[in-house]
Order: C-alpha cells, then structure tokens, then sequence
C-alpha cells in the first residue's frame, strides 16, 4: 500500500469514529424507550389519515373545477371551428359567436362568485351556473353548517354578480 491510500484510511476510520461519538452523543435524550416510539408512529398514522380525508375534500373541489373548465373549454373550441369554417352560414355564425360570449360571461360569473365566497373567509367553492342562467348551484366547503346568515350571505353575492335569485347553497366537509 502506498503512503496516500494508508492516510485515506486513517482519514475514513477518523471520520467513522467521529460519527460514532457525535451519534451517540445526539441521541443520549432521544427515543431510548419503544415505547415512544410506538406513540410516534401511531401519531404518524392518524396524521396520515387526516392529510388523505383533506386530500380527497380538496381533490371534490379541483376535480369539479377542472371537469367544468375541460366541458366549456370544448364546447367553445365547437363554438369556434363553427365560425371559422367557410362553409358555415352567418346566422350560424352569428349564433355560434352570441353562445361564445355566453359561456365565456358565464365562465367570468362564475369565477367572481366562486372568489367573493372565498374572501368572506370559507376555504373554498364551486359555483355552477345553468345554461339558461336562471339557476346558480353553490357548494361551500365548510365543517359547519351555513347559518341563514351566511346563506343569506351567499346569495347576496350570487345576486350581485350575476342577477341569479334562484340560489341552490350546499356544504361540503
């Protein structure tokens, strides 16, 4: 062996020693008894449990946003390829474009309500508008609830952004 390969195993066996000392030293206050460390991993659990329960309320409100956005997003690309196609009629074109402002409008309502709630302090929201914009759908994510107040709240806000009084509010945890 050449003198450097002796000293980088000097080096190494220094190191291994160090890290001997130093773990023994950081766990003198840790977790000796297995008994914490079954109360740890039971906490870990339960933990675990209560991050998938808030996922899966989480993922209610994306999937219903993004489903939402995918439908009008198609339906205005259908839209579209009617207007740009040559061989389409101008009041085809005319109704195409009048139903483009529509769901584009109602895109924006919807948007503006959904954002209202949320800044009256609930977490999140899904508004659904109907196609002939007579009924809003609201769904609330809350653990309570909604008093008349808050409802009447709601609805106030729905009224407000898009002049719909036939208000359909429902909680979800």
């Amino acid at each position: 062996m050449t003198k450097k390969q002796v000293g980088i195993i000097f080096t190494l066996l220094a190191l291994i020693v160090c890290t001997a000392i130093l773990g023994a030293k950081l766990n003198n206050g840790g977790l000796n008894d297995t008994t914490d460390l079954a109360g740890a991993l039971v906490e870990g659990e339960k933990d675990e449990d209560k991050d998938k329960e808030t996922i899966s309320q989480t993922d209610f409100f994306i999937d219903a946003r993004s489903t939402r956005e995918n439908n009008d997003a198609s339906a205005i690309q259908g839209l579209k390829d009617v207007v740009e196609n040559d061989k389409t009629s101008k009041e085809q074109k005319d109704a195409a474009s009048a139903e483009i402002t529509k769901i584009t409008l109602r895109q924006s309502q919807q948007k503006t309500i959904e954002t209202n709630i949320k800044n009256k302090g609930y977490s999140d929201a899904i508004c659904e508008i109907s196609d002939d914009s007579k009924k809003a759908d609201i769904i609330v994510k809350s653990d309570n609830q909604l008093t008349e107040k808050e409802g009447a709240i709601i609805q106030e806000i729905v009224q407000s952004a898009c002049g719909i009084s036939d208000v359909n509010i429902s909680v979800k945890k």
